[in-house]
């Protein structure tokens, strides 16, 4: 896979600030009307329909979310299934690099397994408790990509994670208690407990789903990583132009929310993803992505991409479905 590279320090997930759902800053202990969340929901979904976020719409009480315009699934045949002719002196052959990116392995696999390990009990009110639900969620995280490497014939290395008060220095630069984050060079995880235990304090179910979303992202960076997708990219974006490096940088992205979604999907009936969770994490997914960052980047794709590729994830279970470096520019937006 190369040597071990690493994000800019910069790069946080999901882009911060985050937007709140309905009855947020009430505190965790405050009593709510999930039907009258549910109908604001509806609502906020109505106003964004026309960038393509149905999910709301039409599945605001099922517990299935559905896309719309899911992205291309098409991935490229291995010249070992498929030889293609002799290039032209006119054709430019493809890189190694962009060999693992576009027609990889982990494309071909199929449907990942469920890790049948339920969402531990989540109540960061003290650094203990917080690191205790990470030491607990990880192993079910290894689980299933263990076995999905199994399949793709890769080597399966289990990553760290890592919680932290304050701020912490890592191979990839100081972090610093703003969002979670992976380190490539020593396969970690980083997360922040006072961003936990403020979106607790704030939001208790809202703040599970989006840990249990940003964990499933950052995770799905670590699987780049073990099938060299993350290296790969890394090195063609050295050799990009500003413009171009964005959409790299988006399509890396996006792929690591698609993979997380797949986790996600794979294990909804056990976590379990229903009730004011799933209710929590339908806003959550329609409202993620670069229009939400202060100051405003377009390095992760905007809330419509995250939508869709996320939702793919989750829906098909598979990675194939997640082959964001095949995809048009406008399904990366």
């Amino acid at each position: 896979m190369g040597q071990p590279v690493q994000q800019a320090p910069t790069w946080q997930y999901p882009p911060v600030p985050i937007p709140q759902p309905p009855g947020s800053g009430r505190g965790h202990r405050a009593k709510r009307n999930s039907r009258t969340l549910l109908i604001g929901l509806v609502v906020l979904a109505v106003l964004v329909v026309g960038s393509g976020i149905t999910l709301l719409v039409r599945n605001a009480g099922d517990d299935t979310p559905q896309a719309t315009n899911t992205p291309s699934t098409a991935t490229s045949e291995s010249p070992s299934e498929s030889p293609s002719p002799s290039p032209t002196p006119t054709e430019q052959v493809p890189s190694r690099d962009d060999q693992l990116v576009t027609a990889n392995k982990l494309y071909k696999i199929g449907p990942i397994a469920t890790a049948s390990c339920a969402e531990p009990p989540f109540a960061p009110v003290n650094f203990a408790a917080a690191r205790n639900y990470y030491n607990r969620l990880l192993p079910c995280l290894n689980r299933t990509w263990s076995l999905a490497m199994k399949k793709a014939g890769i080597r399966f290395v289990p990553p760290k994670a890592v919680v932290y008060a304050g701020q912490i220095p890592s191979p990839c630069g100081i972090q610093r208690s703003i969002r979670a984050a992976y380190c490539a060079t020593n396969l970690t995880i980083y997360i922040p407990y006072a961003v936990d235990n403020k979106n607790f304090k704030s939001n208790a179910v809202y703040s599970r789903a989006l840990r249990l979303n940003t964990f499933a992202h950052e995770y799905g960076h670590h699987v780049q990583y073990l099938t060299g997708i993350l290296v790969a990219s890394m090195a063609r974006a050295q050799k990009m132009n500003p413009t171009q490096k964005l959409l790299e940088s988006r399509r890396r992205e996006l792929q690591a929310t698609c993979l997380g979604g797949a986790y996600l999907g794979a294990n909804a009936a056990v976590i379990p993803m229903n009730g004011p969770l799933l209710v929590n994490w339908k806003f959550l997914i329609a409202h993620t992505g670069d229009d939400y960052s202060r100051p405003r980047v377009h390095t992760h794709g905007n809330r419509v991409s995250n939508y869709q590729w996320l939702v793919a994830g989750y829906n098909r279970k598979s990675p194939n479905y997640c082959n964001t470096y095949t995809a048009a520019p406008a399904r990366v937006g």
